[in-house]
């Protein structure tokens, strides 16, 4: 009994002594913790804990900031990425359309130079024609038709001058010479009488039917013959009849029907009359 007794108690003492290093180690450990647990130590832990947490915001702040700015250049750069792509397609679309435009342009220019070889002659043709028509025609107005033809002239001759200006001035002499056989006109010219001195004469147009003058105090009238190439005198009946045609193409008579020779003398004494 007394040795049971003993073993239980050596087994107490050592659960006591097992305990109490358990106790000291718990409270070494602990130890620290309660201090740090003090109220100034917890204030300390929280400034510092807020000064962390401020600083962090602080950067997160800056980085977003930073974050956003990049965003918004993406943005802008997308942007000028779209219209510079827009504006290249454009360009192209437009090279290729010039492209076709020179390429029209260069077969017009190859036209125009077949053109101008074929048309050139041509208006050389024409001058000659309205030259020799000129020439050939009834002598009136002449110092204004001998300018018109040398005014030509310089215009078929000036390198510089383009064919259309040419073909145009060439065109309206052509017309301005249609028109002088729908019209009439009285003019006075100087000339030499039948004594060889000047003397003024009225000269009546009929058309390109005939050409008649009257010569000074009414002493006697003339018809230019194409065929003789002159003037020749015609009878004085016909004197008032001139007179009268003269005053209607003045317009000082109402229109009426007058008796002039227009024909050839080979057709009577004094050729057809109208």
């Amino acid at each position: 009994m007394g040795l049971m007794n003993t073993k239980r108690l050596v087994k107490i003492k050592i659960l006591q002594f097992g305990l109490c290093f358990c106790l000291c180690l718990i409270l070494a450990a602990v130890a620290p913790l309660c201090r740090a647990a003090e109220p100034e130590d917890v204030h300390k832990t929280l400034e510092n804990s807020i000064s962390r947490a401020s600083k962090a915001g602080s950067t997160t702040k800056k980085w977003m900031e930073k974050r956003e700015g990049l965003i918004q250049e993406l943005q802008e750069l997308e942007l000028k990425d779209a219209w510079t792509q827009f504006q290249l397609e454009r360009t192209q679309r437009y090279l290729l359309s010039e492209k076709k435009n020179i390429a029209v342009l260069q077969e017009n220019l190859v036209q125009a130079g077949k053109t101008q070889n074929t048309l050139a002659p041509f208006l050389e043709v024409l001058y000659f024609d309205l030259e020799n028509h000129v020439k050939s025609d009834l002598p009136f107005a002449r110092e204004e038709r001998n300018k018109r033809l040398a005014f030509i002239r310089s215009s078929l001759d000036d390198p510089d001058a383009s064919l259309s200006a040419k073909f145009g001035r060439l065109l309206e002499a052509i017309q301005i010479e249609s028109d002088y056989g729908y019209s009439v006109d009285v003019t006075q010219e100087v000339v030499e009488n039948i004594k060889g001195s000047p003397g003024q004469v009225f000269v009546f147009r009929l058309g390109r039917l005939g050409l008649f003058r009257l010569m000074e105090a009414d002493s006697h009238v003339q018809k230019y013959t194409k065929t003789a190439g002159k003037w020749q005198d015609i009878s004085k009946p016909n004197i008032g009849e001139l007179r009268k045609a003269m005053e209607i193409a003045r317009k000082k008579r109402v229109t009426t029907v007058v008796e002039l020779p227009v024909g050839s003398p080979g057709q009577g004494q004094n050729g057809g009359k109208i």
